[in-house]
């Protein structure tokens, strides 16, 4: 009986040790085939210098207001907030240092797709952080997203936005292939939920939300009732 016993459990060890080698070929095999695909043709945006940059943030520590925004790459809601709201938010008020404007991470599409595009390109976002081009790296983003889920934002992709906004390519793979800042993004995601944001783009001045951040009358209106008179 004791033999018996000992030759089951030698057997079933066996085959949970070899169905973990098919599952790790498996998985080996499907990233080795995604890596093999086509790039595909992308936009390529010029680089930048941004006023007073510091890391996802822009404008002086010491402002008197603070603008938070709150999106996902993915999210084309929020690619329209940058085409129309941002540049006038940056022309207004971030140029002058009347204002410190954050960029915050907020996962929503992922949730819809079953996917992980949003996180990849958010931790991308950061790798190009590392190299002091997050904003160069956010306009690359919102300039070549797609429909949610098509493969924009496929690894292969995001590996190959960077060399195209010169960023240093080994250095930038070396950080995305770690996964390093997957913690930062959640981080981003849970100070978003404390704040209360349930869709994207969401914006906060001085910790009050917008009402509706495409309308950038509101947002100046808003801004400018807290700008200190000089």
């Amino acid at each position: 009986m004791r033999l018996r016993r000992q030759k089951q459990t030698r057997q079933r060890l066996l085959i949970a040790v070899g169905a973990i080698v098919v599952v790790a070929i498996a998985v080996t095999g499907y990233l080795i085939y995604q890596n093999s695909l086509p790039v595909g043709a992308f936009t390529t945006v010029p680089t930048q210098t941004w006023p007073q940059a510091d890391g996802k943030a822009l404008g002086p520590k010491t402002a008197k207001v603070l603008v938070q925004e709150f999106a996902d790459f993915q999210c084309p809601i929020c690619a329209e907030f940058f085409r129309s709201v941002e540049p006038q938010i940056m022309h207004d008020f971030v140029i002058s240092g009347t204002i410190r404007y954050e960029f915050h991470h907020f996962i929503v599409i992922d949730t819809n797709t079953g996917g992980n595009e949003s996180h990849r390109a958010a931790e991308a976002s950061e790798c190009a952080n590392e190299q002091g081009r997050f904003w160069d790296f956010h306009n690359m983003l919102y300039s070549n997203q797609q429909g949610e889920g098509s493969g924009a934002f496929a690894d292969r992709r995001l590996r190959a936005f960077a060399p195209a906004l010169g960023l240093d390519a080994q250095k930038f793979n070396t950080c995305f292939d770690s996964g390093r800042y997957s913690s930062a993004v959640n981080a981003d995601v849970s100070l978003g939920t404390q704040m209360g944001v349930n869709a994207t783009p969401t914006l906060f001045i001085n910790g009050v939300a917008v009402t509706n951040p495409l309308d950038y009358n509101e947002v100046k209106q808003k801004i400018s009732a807290l700008v200190p008179v000089q």
